[in-house]
């Protein structure tokens, strides 16, 4: 792998994954992405850059990370895309899984939407075929939902159709007293307006009565739950949750990237990370340590600070790379004992090694330390795979 390869590759982090559903693909980078009205990619659209907007039709999925990001053509696979401000207008025929700052949904999208920031709003234009999960700071619901509606936030408006149940958790804050427990009412609060149509059940938890409209339809029945009274810990529980989540699918994503430019190459570096235990995390050591002190050292010397900068971000980009390849190796040798006819299959073998390495890296006291013992092991495998180029 080439150090232009790896920052390319680095610039795809963000939150979701699913295995590819075809062949073809495209990579667009740069300052500003656009697919104009007309043009056709036969395949999957991996881009990273500022300015990402798609007005043409892309055959596949939609993988990409950005500032600002608008998804107005028809994408017939999913779009899975992190950004300070997601819009997507147009037409998709599989999942949307998105996770930014401000997020807008007005299309039509056939199957489920997965959504993470601090605004989302799905306007009246917008259709939905299966089924809205959501968590952020302020959501509206105003287009048309399928299925179940699922989310978390302080503040939800409900103002359109959802055919099958709602379930929504308002992000109550609860702290613990000497002497019992009191709830600190920050204003959290459901609404659910005029225009509201619910084909099945309403559940909500909160300290605070949801302000439902006598003109809206609920199809089945409202209920109200109080929530669980912690003695601290349960918001912080809930944050860890999503932090990890979204760790894991962010590893997906990159991990599928990985997978898709450079099969070949992975196969044959797992397989050495896997044969040369010792030297690839005893190279891993040394890398992670040596290389910033040489960044430093060169940042002495004028002529040297702008090696010395691409040094550590080509430092920074492999410690976060050799935990994914770390994961791949796990899932390869886990499919290797259980699934045998899988073990060559990277995507399964991403999927498998990552959730289990990732859980396993969650776990107290000792987490971090198989986490750390992770990152010298692939940092040393590409080291090898360098000096073997």
């Amino acid at each position: 792998m080439t150090k232009t390869r790896l920052a390319i590759i680095f610039s795809f982090i963000l939150l979701l994954a699913l295995p590819l559903g075809v062949e073809a693909f495209a990579v667009k980078t740069g300052d500003s992405v656009y697919v104009p009205e007309g043009e056709t990619i036969e395949g999957n659209l991996y881009s990273a850059a500022a300015n990402i907007t798609v007005d043409g039709t892309v055959k596949g999925d939609v993988i990409c990370a950005g500032q600002s990001i608008n998804i107005n053509g028809k994408v017939e696979g999913d779009v899975i895309c992190a950004g300070q401000s997601i819009n997507a207008k147009g037409e998709v025929g599989g999942n949307i899984r998105v996770a930014g700052n401000s997020i807008n949904l007005g299309g039509k999208i056939a199957r489920n939407v997965n959504a993470f920031g601090a605004s989302i709003i799905l306007d009246k234009n917008a259709e939905i075929g299966w089924s809205l999960l959501f968590a952020g700071a302020t959501a509206e619901i105003r287009g048309k939902v399928g299925g179940d509606l699922y989310g978390a936030g302080p503040k939800v408006t409900i103002a359109g159709e959802v055919g099958k149940d709602v379930r929504i958790k308002l992000n109550d804050r609860i702290r613990a007293e000497k002497k019992g427990i009191s709830y600190e009412n920050k204003g959290e609060l459901l609404s659910v307006s005029d225009e509201a149509k619910i084909g099945g059940n309403l559940t909500y938890t909160g300290s605070n009565e949801a302000v439902i409209s006598d003109k809206a339809s609920v199809g089945g029945e409202v209920k109200h739950n109080l929530p669980k009274i912690e003695k601290g810990g349960g918001n912080r529980f809930v944050g860890w949750f999503w932090g990890k989540l979204y760790a894991v699918f962010a590893a997906l994503v990159i991990g599928l990237v990985l997978i898709s430019l450079w099969r070949k190459q992975i196969l044959e570096l797992t397989d050495k990370m896997i044969e040369r235990v010792g030297a690839s995390i005893g190279w891993g050591i040394v890398v992670m340590f040596l290389a910033p002190i040489i960044a430093i050292l060169l940042l002495f010397t004028v002529i040297g600070i702008p090696l010395a900068l691409l040094l550590l971000g080509i430092w920074i980009i492999a410690l976060f790379i050799g935990k994914i390849l770390a994961g791949i190796m796990i899932g390869r040798a886990v499919l290797g004992r259980l699934w045998k006819k899988k073990k060559d299959s990277l995507i399964w073998a991403m999927i498998v090694g990552i959730v289990i390495c990732w859980f396993i890296f969650s776990v107290p006291f000792v987490g971090w330390i198989l986490g750390l013992i992770a990152v010298w092991w692939g940092l040393g495998g590409i080291w090898l795979a360098f000096k073997k180029a």
